[in-house]
């Protein structure tokens, strides 16, 4: 019998919740709802699921909670089943694992499952995962029943013809051969052998149609009836997010070779009648440390024409990326097209039977059928179709577009909002024989496929390109408004549901046939066919144990099927064979076989009960009597019986529920009834531990009961799954069915017992070796054999107390499990209690003459005896009983199992001495099962054993009472070799060739999980045979065996220290390839994670600033905002969480807070004017006004060096505007400190409307690309109320810049263009070209192309459009179609700059600027593709080109400049960038004749000499021989020495003449800066300050009074002191260099006439890029990056602010692209705050190494071979920018330029760990800091042995980073317990410490070893995790005390 516990009667838990919100009537009868139960018993996802089901309402509860009500009251639809499954997520990941507790796990493959709700109406399908995402699917057919998978779920159609018909009968159909059937055809051929004959039409018969038409071929059919035999009756849904798939299997050849051929591509469906009844996952293999063990899934379904159930295997096909087309191995030419068109179904009239595949939809209304007109191969149909629609094969999609919508939505007209262009946009594909599947579209109401063969449901066949977009208008907008109306609609029902074949559904689940068992009904159910097949069948598996498995390696699965109609329970045994070789086995390697099938009759019901990890069937059973009765019953167990207690409680006492007061409560648990025989109805809703509901057959209520199969307590789990691994098969499951027995009989006797379990089975053990034969005679015990105590101090209610002064009674109390003493008596706080000699053997001993009533073992031999007198003991160990050591069994079995039991017994002990923590674990632990096995191995006389089991118990057996004495088992059972893991493990380490200390095999034949630590160690001694014995491989061998961190800590401290030491010999430099399990592992997971971000839960930033209690805002600021919307920080960087960063990079000095001051514009700037006496006061006042006027023209121009400066710095708050600054243009003069403003006539919005744009550039450009939620909501949010502004303009542009604008839905942006506002415009599209940037996106091209005359259609009208909006949409389509060598753009951009213009406009369109952005955009196209311009050599670029370029023009008028040269020139040097082409440049450079210069405009020489270098890349060098060779020869003079002014007296003047030389010098200067942008190179930044400082010296000496030639010459010497400016600032860029800043600080404090805002400008973005994103920022020199700082850095910039004649200003701001983050930050690990630490970078090329301190910015990675860190105080890391996986670490560089260091233990070196250890003392004392617990070490003895370097360690919280709240053991820690295993004298503690010495031994020897061989990398020579003096001191003591002893 089992124990069975009555937990009262139980009801759905939500049950009162639906009464109350009135869902259900009170009194409402069972059918109106359906409670279901859904337990999970896999692993971390253990727990319990219920779902009241309703007509309207779903109800969860979890764990007896309510926790979720689903109302679907509005979808007007009944619910007609619920269930709960696994789905996978949106935010897919392969290499995340689910979260321990959380409700997923992982899939097939690979990817992240959540469990979730399925909610089945009539015609949609409602999916909610239980975390809040919901999708709702709409399914094609009404669903008759489904089942859960392991992945989504089996849904099973309900059949048409079903619908409309009630039960029927199966009739043979009329011969063939007969006279009144036809001849076969093929479409006869296919249908069912078999009629339907209805009974519906019994009483009302119908006329049968025999007419001479019909030839009498449906006799049997049923008149207007459509039958879809064809349709599968299986599908499967495995994700919301993509079509439903197939359910398939393998042909049947002999089927098919007696029908038609079929092709081998077509499914194979189930057959129709097949109905799905069960899914279930059956574990094959143990899951082992390192890899996860995959399940075997097993389908029953149920064919009730046939009457069989059939077993299958259920696998997962491997579904293709549905974005991408699979390649076809296979030519498809041969295979024959549909005479119909593609894309038009063949109608009724088609004379041939269609054979093209066609998607599942209905025909769209309006489209008739047609002929086609030529048989043409698919091939070429394909290929016809991709060219005419544009679409590029390789070209990936983004996340399958979504066809769910909520319930909610799917009423609502979605055509209003969509964008119809997109939906024009949806690639199509041809029809392949592969049945490939693509994105699918259509309607929300049905899935179709988007497969091009057939006309889709929600679509129309596409016939040309053009109308890509406006065929699919009208039929989505009448399908909408048909669904809005709650109609149904004709393509609902023939969705599909008659096609033949289904290539545009993918195959995702295969069953594969194992075993068909027959139903063997005894008559016809008429009223059970249209039941869904689960409603009276119950279907379970039952998994056999792993001791199970037999010699062949199978084991064995129980598959019942249960009728409750015939009373009848079949078993099919299923034998699962894995291969022995392979470590896992995983479901493709099993082998399913079938083998014997019981058949059980008068089985009223059955369920599959499941205990924690113990199965067995629960069968409520009929006599021939008509009694009823419960039994647990498997093949492999004992028969056992359950026996109902005499009373049931009517209280359900796993109810949470309130259930009015304490009074009613109390009665409502006293309340129970006695059930009478043959009320048992059935079994319902099994659960977890047990727990079944029995049915009141009278009342029909249900009582919960738990019937207990398996221990609770770990120790006596432990060891009955010790006992079911080694004992035979069958043998253990028999000792877990006498432990229920001998529960029960517990439980009727009055035994004082503290645990029952183990009292149980110390009973069951002293039994099975008493029925071996004992000397004395068994008898039973007449009187009563004990009573049971009241174990409360309190022994009633009158308050009597025991007798405290009981001692005897105290150690009952404290130890009721064991003889020998209490576990707590071993800590050294109680060792005053056994100081005195021989008190521990005395202090728990019984009192004399109380030994029989307080002796634990006395007892329960005397309990022993009694239930072997039983009726229960003897059918247990009588001479017939199940017990292995019964008379029934050979004497050989006997004996063996007797010695088998022992020896599990001792393995299982010494298992537990690797882990410390079981010595502690509540009683009963391994003192206790020690004691019992001592007491066994004495009565066996194994006098080795005996001696052994004495010495390692602490202190003697106390129980030596003369009735166990006397105990005497004749039989001589054989003393096995004592085996002791410790041995083991110190002859392993040592390599000790040692057979009496082997491993026994019957060890290696167990699995993982019986003795985890011993295998373990197994596996790591396996490992370390075939490697050397070095600290690496000791490591290696470790993390391949399964050791982990948590295992280290809880291994002995003597085995603990050999592994501890390989780990930190590895921990300084482990080696680069080790994996990331490995390095944490060592505890270098920051090796593993380098550049990697932390966990969200660790990342907690730490500001080096003091924190200030101060608020930033006051009450009228906060009010303030709140009115005027306005978040103005108090600067732009206010809100950077790079604060830290940037105070850490300029922390010496304040060279970024004087450059903050410099770009500044909102606060008033100040100058100082002295009055002079000649000047009145209105001409002063004057003075100061025409000052103010030009200071604010500098101030305008200060936002786009400011939008440098703070590039990437911010991260808004999502919830406030964004606020984007304006101007100060007020100035205070000194020294009056008159504060005087400007004239505001001359700053009006629209004179300096590019100002204001620039400014939202620049706040726009400081939101971080990392900044989240910047989404079209947010931006609109930002939106000006009103009307468009410049500012918001700019902000767009910025956006787009940081690529932002990528995610802007495009119905925001046509609300943008609308207005035509210019500077929106601008910024709109070159912000989304940006973002786009190389993509070619369609509709991004459509969008820039109507903005451009040129692109339009040829006829089309003029564009009413600002030609700087033009000027934009050709640099964008630059940027979108960049890297591409686009053909077609290419031609248009080359047109635009050689387009002569035919009249003479005074505002041309085709003006120098556009034509230059012509320029710039064909480059972009072409970049860096001159020497591969692939199909566009015969457009000749490169000679029209040069052309344009280089070679004189025919000019009328002597004032028409040419426009088109500067375009040419930058064309020429994008495209042929660093190729190297010595001839191109040549001809781009600049004349060889100086006469030459006068027909050349100047900034067209500078513009020819950079393009030449930037050819000839590797040529640029950083000297000054290098500008004098390529500067002309008669111009050498002047840079000779290149320190003296240009206008030196030597020299002579400047003049018109000089022109060339000063633009072709600055073009090399800046040729020079751009070959070293970024690179922070000083050689080149000393070469371009000599020049700029000759360019600033000569341009401030210029006349007051010049003539025009001079203000010419003056007018180029400031352009060009503008280049190299920005030349001298590129190259430094982000360091703030102090010497360029210098000159850079003057030039922003002109204040003179002559300086244009243009060059204000420059000044301003040199200014910024010196100080590039505050110093986290610089430039990169990629192909990309050079070509956008040629566009930004034009030298022809703006006189004006409204000037763009020469340049666009808009694409000043392109160096955004140019940025490259090199900026390497060192984190703390523990407190993820920034340190400075020292770094070595290595360079190639054999330049010298590099010493920096972080955070710092990285020369360019191209240059650097490695960069490591150099600390004292941290881990050092090491990247790799050259290696084999060097472009990974760029890659990782690119997203994060973090580097986690760890801290270092100061425990490595002890010379260094003493030094660092005073060091920081030293510190500590300086500051008055002292370690409040130092005192510590002063007062304990133990810890006053401690050196510096220990109590470091022992008091240093930094040690171990984030996870030091992990507490981990430390070498101190090992040193102390070391030092204490000396007092206590365990014999473990001293094997292990005579294992250390010999290891220590090894070692040396080892060392001596290796340096005679001179073999390198083992490393054992230096000192290791624990010191080997603390060993040597170990040993001495041991000395000391064997010597004292002796």
């Amino acid at each position: 019998m089992a124990a069975v516990t009555s937990l009262g009667l139980h009801q759905p838990t939500a049950l009162q919740y639906a009464i109350q919100e009135q869902l259900i009537d009170e009194h409402a009868p069972k059918p109106e709802y359906t409670w279901h139960t859904f337990v999970s018993h896999d692993g971390d996802h253990v727990g319990e699921d219920e779902l009241l089901v309703t007509k309207e309402a779903v109800i969860w509860s979890r764990g007896n909670i309510f926790r979720k009500c689903f109302g679907f009251k509005l979808e007007k639809e009944p619910v007609t089943q619920a269930l709960l499954t696994y789905f996978p997520t949106s935010d897919q990941s392969s290499h995340h694992s689910p979260r321990h507790g959380s409700q997923s796990k992982l899939s097939f493959d690979r990817r992240i499952l959540s469990k979730a709700l399925v909610v089945f109406l009539k015609t949609q399908a409602h999916i909610y995962f239980l975390d809040g995402t919901s999708h709702v699917v709409h399914m094609p057919f009404e669903v008759e029943s489904a089942c859960a998978a392991p992945q989504g779920v089996i849904i099973q159609r309900k059949p048409r013809n079903d619908v409309g018909s009630a039960s029927s009968l199966k009739f043979p159909r009329v011969p063939p051969n007969s006279f009144i059937s036809p001849q076969t055809s093929p479409v006869s051929m296919r249908n069912s052998q078999q009629s339907t004959f209805t009974t519906d039409t019994l009483g009302r018969p119908k006329a049968l149609p025999l007419r001479l038409t019909h030839q009498g071929e449906n006799i049997w059919e049923v008149p207007n009836e459509k039958e879809d035999s064809h349709w599968p009756r299986l599908v499967s849904l495995t994700d919301p997010l993509l079509d439903m798939g197939l359910v398939v299997t393998h042909a049947d050849k002999p089927a098919k070779l007696k029908n038609r051929r079929v092709s081998s591509k077509q499914p194979c469906f189930l057959d129709r009648a097949e109905e799905i009844l069960h899914i279930e996952e059956i574990m094959v293999a143990e899951p082992t440390m390192q890899e996860r063990s995959e399940p075997l899934v097993l389908a029953i379904t149920i064919n009730r024409e046939s009457s069989m159930y059939t077993v299958w295997r259920f696998t997962y096909l491997k579904r293709e990326d549905p974005f991408r087309a699979p390649k076809s191995t296979k030519k498809t030419g041969d295979r024959r097209r549909s005479s119909m068109q593609p894309g038009l179904p063949s109608g009724v009239a088609s004379p041939t039977q269609p054979s093209f595949q066609e998607s599942f939809g209905a025909t769209l209304p309006g489209k008739r059928t047609r002929k086609s007109e030529k048989q043409e191969k698919v091939a070429k149909a394909l290929e016809n179709l991709e060219s005419s629609l544009g679409l590029d094969k390789d070209a990936a999609a983004g996340r399958r577009t979504s066809r769910r919508v909520s319930s909610m939505l799917a009423r609502a007209d979605l055509s209003a909002s969509q964008d119809r262009t997109a939906f024009g946009d949806q690639p199509q594909v041809a029809n392949h024989t592969s049945g490939r599947r693509e994105t699918s579209y259509g309607s929300n109401r049905a899935r179709t496929s988007g497969v091009f063969a057939g006309a889709s449901f929600g679509g129309t066949v596409m016939q040309s390109a053009n109308t890509l977009g406006s065929f699919l208008e009208a039929p989505v907008d009448n399908l909408l408004e048909e669904l809005r109306a709650g109609g149904d609609f004709e393509g609902f029902h023939n969705m599909g549901l008659d096609d033949h074949d289904f290539d545009g559904m993918a195959r995702e689940i295969m069953f594969t046939k194992v075993h068909s068992v027959p139903v063997d009904n005894s008559n016809v159910r008429y009223s059970l066919s249209r039941v869904p097949a689960k409603e009276h069948c119950k279907v379970f598996c039952l998994t056999g144990s792993p001791s199970l498995e037999d010699v062949q390696n199978r084991r064995q699965v129980l598959v019942g099927f249960q009728d409750s109609m015939e009373k009848r329970l079949q078993l099919l045994t299923l034998y699962l064979q894995t291969p022995a070789k392979t470590s896992t086995a995983g479901p493709e390697s099993v082998s399913i076989t079938f083998g014997q099938l019981w058949k059980v009759q008068n089985v009223i019901d059955c369920c599959k009960l499941v205990d924690k990890t113990v199965s067995t069937i629960l069968v409520l059973s009929e006599g021939a009597n008509g009694t009823r009765e419960l039994s647990l019953q498997a093949p492999w167990s004992e028969l056992t019986s359950v026996s109902l207690p005499s009373k049931l409680s009517l209280s359900n006492v796993r109810s949470l529920d309130e259930r009015g007061g304490l009074v009613d409560r109390e009665v409502g648990l006293r309340r129970a009834i006695t059930p009478s025989v043959g009320e048992l109805a059935g079994i319902r809703h099994p659960k977890l531990n047990g727990v079944v509901d029995i049915l009141d057959g009278e009342t029909h209520q249900l009582h919960q009961i738990r019937i207990q199969l398996q221990p609770t307590r770990p120790q006596v789990v432990k060891i009955f799954n010790v006992l079911r691994a080694v004992l035979p098969s069958s043998i253990g499951d028999r000792l877990l069915a006498g432990w229920w027995h001998i529960m029960v009989w517990l439980g009727t006797q009055t035994l004082d017992v503290a645990d029952p379990e183990w009292s149980a089975f110390v009973i069951q053990l002293l039994g099975i070796f008493m029925a071996l034969g004992t000397n004395e005679l068994v008898t039973a015990v007449s009187g009563p054999i004990g009573h049971r105590r009241n174990r409360s101090l309190l022994r009633s209610s009158s308050g009597a107390q025991v007798d405290l002064s009981d001692w005897d009674a105290m150690n009952i109390f404290e130890k009721p499990n064991s003889t020998a003493h209490p576990y707590w008596i071993d800590n050294r706080s109680w060792q005053w209690a056994v100081e005195e000699e021989d008190a521990a053997s005395n202090m728990f001993h019984p009192s004399q003459g109380r030994q029989d009533d307080m002796s634990f073992m006395v007892a329960h031999l005397k309990y022993a005896r009694s239930f072997r007198a039983s009726s229960s003991g003897e059918s247990a160990y009588g001479p017939s009983g199940f017990a292995p050591t019964t008379e029934v069994n050979s004497e050989s079995k006997r004996l063996s199992c007797a010695q088998d039991i022992l020896m599990a017994l001792h393995w299982l002990l010494e298992e537990q001495k690797l882990d410390i923590s079981a010595y502690h674990l509540t009683p009963p632990g391994s003192v206790d099962l020690r004691i019992l096995v001592l007491q066994i191995v004495k009565w066996l006389h194994w006098t080795h054993w005996s001696t052994v089991y004495e010495l390692e118990l602490p202190f003697g057996p106390s129980d030596v009472h003369d009735s166990l004495a006397n105990v005497v088992i004749p039989k001589s059972v054989p003393e096995p070799r004592l085996w002791s893991v410790l041995e083991w493990i110190q002859d392993s380490l040592t390599q000790a060739e040692s057979t009496a200390n082997s491993l026994p095999y019957q060890i290696s034949a167990l699995t993982v999980d019986i003795l985890p630590q011993t295998k373990l160690f197994e596996r790591f001694f396996e490992a370390l045979k075939t490697r050397r014995q070095g600290p690496i491989e000791f490591v290696e061998a470790m993390h391949d065996s399964g050791v982990t961190p948590h295992v280290l800590e809880s291994l002995p401290d003597t085995i603990l220290v050999p592994l501890r030491d390989a780990i930190s010999r590895c921990q300084a430099r482990p080696p680069p390839t080790w994996s990331r399990s490995l390095l944490e592992l060592v505890d270098r997971a920051d090796v593993g994670s380098v550049l990697l971000p932390l966990d969200g839960s660790q990342q907690h930033c730490s500001s080096l600033a003091a924190s200030s209690h101060l608020s930033s805002w006051d009450f009228s600021s906060l009010c303030q905002n709140v009115m005027d919307f306005n978040d103005a920080p108090a600067d732009d960087t206010a809100e950077s969480d790079k604060q830290s960063v940037i105070r850490a990079i300029f922390k010496e000095d304040r060279r970024l807070e004087e450059t903050k001051l410099m770009l500044n514009t909102t606060r008033p700037r100040g100058f100082r004017l002295d009055p002079q006496p000649e000047w009145s006061e209105p001409f002063y006042l004057e003075q100061q006004k025409e000052h103010v006027t030009r200071l604010a023209t500098n101030t305008l121009s200060i936002p786009a060096g400011r939008g440098l400066m703070n590039y990437g710095l911010r991260f808004p708050l999502l919830t406030q505007k964004y606020h984007i600054n304006g101007f100060v243009l007020n100035c205070v003069v000194k020294p009056t400190n008159v504060t005087v403003g400007v004239d505001k006539n001359l700053f009006t919005e629209d004179k300096i409307a590019w100002a204001f744009f620039h400014s939202g550039v620049a706040a726009g450009l400081s939101i971080s690309r990392q900044a989240k939620g910047v989404d079209t909501s947010w931006i609109l949010y930002n939106k000006p109320g009103h009307d468009l502004n410049n500012r918001h303009a700019g902000f767009l542009l910025a956006l787009g810049l940081n690529g932002h604008l990528k995610g802007l839905a495009k119905w925001v942006a046509f609300k943008y263009l609308t207005p035509k506002h210019t500077m929106t415009s601008i910024g709109l599209l070159l912000g989304l070209a940006a973002s786009y940037i190389g993509t070619m996106d369609s509709l991004i091209t459509r969008l820039l192309s109507v903005h451009v005359t040129r692109m339009l259609p040829r006829g089309a009208a003029e564009l009413n459009l600002s030609p700087l909006t033009q000027t934009t949409g050709i640099m964008g389509i630059g940027l979108l179609y960049c890297n591409s060598q686009h053909r077609r753009m290419s031609e248009i951009m080359m047109s635009e700059i050689k387009h002569v213009e035919t009249e003479d406009d005074e505002e041309p369109l085709r003006s120098e600027c556009y034509r230059l952005a012509a320029g710039f955009a064909l480059g972009y196209i072409n970049l860096g593709k001159g020497t591969d311009l692939k199909g566009l050599h015969d457009m000749r670029i490169t000679e029209q080109l040069l052309t344009l370029a280089s070679s004189t023009k025919n000019t009328e008028l002597v004032h028409v400049l040419d426009r088109s040269s500067a375009a040419a020139v930058m064309a020429i040097a994008l495209i042929y960038m660093k190729s190297e082409d010595h001839i191109v440049a040549r001809k781009i450079d600049v004349p060889d004749a100086v006469l030459q210069f006068d027909y050349i405009r100047p900034d067209i020489l500078l513009l020819r000499t950079v393009a030449k270098h930037l050819i000839l890349w590797s040529e640029i060098k950083p000297t000054h021989n290098w500008i004098r060779k390529n500067l002309p020869a008669r111009y050498h003079s002047r840079v000779n020495p290149p320190t003296q002014s240009f206008d030196d007296s030597h020299r002579g003047p400047l003049n018109t003449t000089h022109l060339p030389f000063l633009t072709i010098l600055a073009g090399l200067c800046w040729a020079v800066a751009l070959r070293h942008a970024g690179s922070g190179d000083t050689r080149a930044r000393d070469l371009l300050l000599v020049y700029l400082q000759r360019f600033y010296g000569y341009c401030r000496s210029a006349p007051v009074k010049a003539n025009f030639d001079d203000r010419t010459v003056h007018v180029t010497a400031r352009m060009c002191l503008d280049v190299v400016a920005l030349s001298a600032a590129t190259v430094m860029a982000g360091t703030c260099d102090l010497k360029v800043l210098r000159i850079l600080r003057s030039l922003h404090g002109r204040n003179d006439t002559e300086t244009t805002y243009g060059s204000h400008m420059a000044t301003h973005m040199a200014i910024g890029v010196l100080a590039l994103g505050c110093g986290t920022q610089t430039f990169s020199t990629s192909n990309m990056a050079i070509a956008s700082l040629l566009v930004a850095f034009y030298p022809d910039f703006p006189d004006q602010v409204q000037d763009n004649k020469s340049h666009l200003q808009a694409f000043r701001h392109f160096w955004v692209l140019a940025t490259d983050s090199r900026c390497l930050v060192t984190k703390d690990v523990s407190t993820n705050t920034p340190i400075s630490v020292s770094i070595i970078i290595k360079f190639k090329g054999g330049r010298p190494e590099e010493v920096r301190n972080t955070p710092c910015l990285l020369p360019p990675l191209a240059d650097i071979v490695n960069v490591r860190t150099n600390s004292p105080e941290f881990w050092n890391l090491e990247m790799d920018f050259s290696g084999p996986a060097g472009s990974e670490t760029r890659q990782k560089f690119e997203k994060n330029q973090a580097l986690y260091l760890r801290r270092r233990p100061a425990g490595g070196d002890p010379f260094s760990a003493t030094m660092l250890a005073l060091g920081r003392q030293a510190v500590s004392t300086a500051e008055d800091q002292l370690q409040p617990l130092e005192w510590l070490f002063d007062a304990a003895s133990t810890l006053r042995r401690l050196t510096h370097a220990e109590r470091d360690i022992t008091l240093d919280s930094a040690v171990g980073g984030p996870d030091v709240s992990l507490s981990r053991g430390s070498a101190v820690d090992a040193r102390l317990v070391l030092e204490e295993s000396l007092t206590t004298g365990r014999r473990d503690d001293l094997i292990g410490l005579k294992g250390l010495f010999e290891w220590l031994e090894w070692k040396a020897k080892k060392v001596e070893k290796d340096k005679q061989e001179k073999t390198e990398g083992t490393a054992w020579n230096n000192e290791g995790w624990l010191r080997e003096s603390i060993i040597e001191g170990l040993k001495g003591k041991v000395w000391l005390a064997a010597r004292e002893d002796n």
